[in-house]
């Protein structure tokens, strides 16, 4: 009985250092994410944003804030990012879709 015990109180503890590993992986994967979408944002976006008045900078700190405005001018309009030097390609795309996928919009 006290085998089956140990085993038990093992296998718990086993499944919660997993889960904990697996959840900071997760969050790993976000930050990394973050970071890229920002490279996108700073160079589709920023350099030009900057040249008009009354535009936002994105930032790291901002970004999230942003997001449902990005995915309707990027996604829905088709309005961004402007001119063909500007272009999404389909990595960029894509990288947009995940990172705005992975947020808790309403």
């Amino acid at each position: 009985m006290s085998h089956l015990l140990i085993l038990i109180i093992l296998f718990t503890n086993w499944n919660t250092i997993i889960n904990s590993s697996t959840y900071i992986d997760s969050i790993n994967q976000k930050v990394e994410l973050k970071k890229e979408v920002y490279f996108i944002l700073n160079t589709k976006c920023n350099f030009c944003h900057a040249k008009k008045k009354n535009r936002v900078i994105f930032t790291l700190d901002n970004m999230n804030s942003f997001s449902t405005s990005i995915e309707q001018q990027v996604f829905i309009n088709k309005k961004m990012p402007k001119g063909r030097k500007n272009k999404l390609n389909m990595a960029e795309e894509e990288k947009l879709n995940i990172w705005i996928n992975s947020l808790d919009n309403p």
